[in-house]
């Protein structure tokens, strides 16, 4: 494990969100973690960089993200309120993720979570499966 990826592993242990946000400030880093530990950052509150977390994951499209995207889709967005978004907007997040993964799990995901009691999510999810429904159809 190199020495980057050795500190942020290290700052997510100790939930030291100062050397989170800065070891990650630039964005440069992300592409040179591995998924398990984008999949930790996701999970670790109070820094400020999830949604570039979020896009990371979007771009790698791995399967293995489907239990971290239902932690928190389960869990709401209460960590991710520094940003000042609406959970519909949060939820769009998670809803590039899972049509970027694709897989039958995935899509399945999307079906689930578009009659959440959330309405930000429900709708965002329902949008999504809206998109690819028009996609597999052109």
């Amino acid at each position: 494990m190199g020495r980057f990826v050795e500190h942020v592993r290290s700052a997510i242990v100790r939930r030291d969100v100062r050397a989170i946000d800065a070891a990650l400030d630039d964005h440069t880093g992300f592409s040179r973690l591995p998924i398990a530990q984008l999949h930790d950052l996701l999970l670790t509150p109070s820094h400020h960089l999830h949604q570039r977390v979020a896009f990371e994951m979007q771009e790698r499209a791995d399967p293995s993200s489907l239990p971290v995207i239902t932690q928190v889709l389960d869990r709401g967005f209460s960590q991710f309120a520094y940003t000042c978004s609406e959970d519909t907007v949060i939820a769009k997040w998670f809803s590039h993720i899972l049509a970027r993964i694709g897989t039958p799990e995935a899509i399945d995901m999307l079906r689930k979570y578009s009659v959440s009691q959330n309405k930000g999510i429900a709708d965002e999810m329902q949008y999504r499966l809206r998109r690819l429904n028009k996609q597999e159809h052109a």
